[in-house]
């Protein structure tokens, strides 16, 4: 049995390129919780920061770089949130009270609630069988989901340092988009889990950095899709990736024309930003195929249990096609 690890308040990290008013509402809605130490990390040129320790970087380096470095300049267990959330009164207990209840190393999802009031923007990801990942409950009520997560969301995440130690951080090539999925991927090979905490919820302005369908976004979703698919995806997954990107895309584009799903708003420049997104993360292939033989050793689940991982936590029809 895995040694009780003492369990005390998580620091908290925030990575912001911006230093908006989204920001100021984040950086309150967590002191009142008084976490052991609150560290924001602004990644772009020189911003003030009110209410928090401030750990400035020279340049926008990207969502991976700036978290790496948050997360190496607090100590234990943590919470990373993005600048545009902003957590309910409890949320910070809820988790710690969670995590006190495994002795296992963990990464906890907490509930994620669109900002308008709209409904879930997520509890964590589901996963297509390519790879690619979409938001659990998204635009559903804030109700309990069956299944398992396939992956967290970078928007609001719990780690056990443990956890986080043992993955090495988030791969920086990632930049932003992916390294999530990446990082989950690479947790799920190990054997680990994502627990979903429904009662710890964070409020989420959806698309305040990116924007919701736009070209880089895209671009950057599918290009990093096909780096965590070639590095962590059981063989028999990788095989037949063509044929479950293509029927993917063509549903996506059957529920576009009902006006419903994914691809609903995302105009055609976009698209075409997707479809480049594909062909360069093929390109960049045969260095993730390195990467995947260096992970082998560290492999927990094998090609069988891997593929039932994946089916467990398969992205839901009633999600997708809202």
């Amino acid at each position: 049995m895995t040694a009780r690890v003492p369990i005390t308040t998580p620091a908290v990290v925030i990575v912001t390129h911006r230093a908006d008013d989204l920001l100021a509402a984040c950086i309150e809605s967590v002191v009142r919780q008084r976490p052991a130490d609150v560290l924001v990390v602004v990644s772009n040129e020189h911003r003030a920061v009110s209410g928090a320790r401030a750990l400035q970087m020279e340049r926008n380096v990207g969502f991976a770089r700036a978290a790496n470095a948050g997360i190496a300049a607090v100590s234990g267990d943590f919470l990373l949130l993005n600048d545009d959330t902003v957590i309910h009164d409890n949320c910070i207990a809820e988790l710690t009270a969670a995590r006190a209840a495994t002795n296992e190393p963990t990464i906890l999802q907490p509930r994620i609630l669109l900002a308008d009031g709209s409904g879930l923007d997520n509890e964590g990801h589901g996963l297509f069988p390519d790879g690619f990942v979409w938001a659990r409950g998204r635009g559903g009520p804030d109700t309990a989901l069956p299944g398992r997560l396939g992956g967290f969301s970078g928007a609001a995440v719990y780690f056990d340092r443990r956890a986080w130690d043992t993955l090495g951080g988030f791969d920086p090539r990632f930049d932003s988009f992916g390294e999530d999925v990446d990082m989950s991927l690479r947790w799920m090979r190990r054997g680990g889990s994502i627990l979903p905490v429904p009662t710890a919820k964070v409020w989420h302005h959806l698309g305040a950095s990116y924007g919701r369908t736009g070209p880089e976004k895209l671009y950057r979703i599918e290009r990093n899709r096909v780096r965590a698919a070639v590095r962590s995806l059981p063989l028999s997954a990788l095989a037949t990736m063509p044929a479950w990107t293509t029927l993917r895309l063509c549903v996506f584009a059957g529920l576009a024309a009902q006006q419903k799903g994914p691809g609903a708003a995302v105009p055609w420049r976009a698209r075409l930003a997707a479809v480049h997104g594909i062909a360069s993360g093929l390109g960049d292939a045969p260095t993730w195929w390195a990467d995947r033989g260096a992970d082998r050793q560290s492999w927990n689940r094998g090609e069988w249990a891997m593929l039932h991982a994946l089916w467990s936590s398969r992205a839901r029809w009633e999600d997708v096609a809202r």
